[in-house]
């Protein structure tokens, strides 16, 4: 949990919300925070492929809290130019999490 709460989710913060990371108000600085976060989104998605790994979940091979919390934040990723998709791991534990039937009436509740 400290790693989705204190690495993983601050790395999209600058993508999300640009004008808090420049003074430079112009859309090329955003764009330019943007760029500049994509590569900090991917180590965190490569670390968190690997966290899953064989064991197709985030916390020893067990689903947990830890799953749907991934799973929220590693769906953002379809804004940037690497996809939870382009990660061997992480693909799958996805495709896994978005069959389950609570999961598909929270996507459903909220018009994802």
């Amino acid at each position: 949990m400290a790693f989705l709460t204190g690495d993983f989710h601050p790395a999209y913060w600058p993508m999300f919300s640009p004008a808090r990371y420049t003074t430079d108000k112009t859309p090329a600085a955003h764009n330019a925070v943007r760029e500049a976060a994509y590569a900090r989104i991917d180590r965190v998605m490569a670390f968190l492929d690997n966290l899953i790994g064989e064991r197709g979940h985030v916390y020893r091979g067990k689903r947990s809290v830890a799953d749907a919390y991934a799973h929220v934040m590693a769906r953002w990723s379809v804004k940037t130019p690497k996809p939870y998709s382009a990660y061997p791991h992480l693909a799958p534990f996805m495709t896994r999490m978005g069959e389950d039937e609570a999961v598909k009436r929270v996507l459903a509740a909220s018009n994802a």
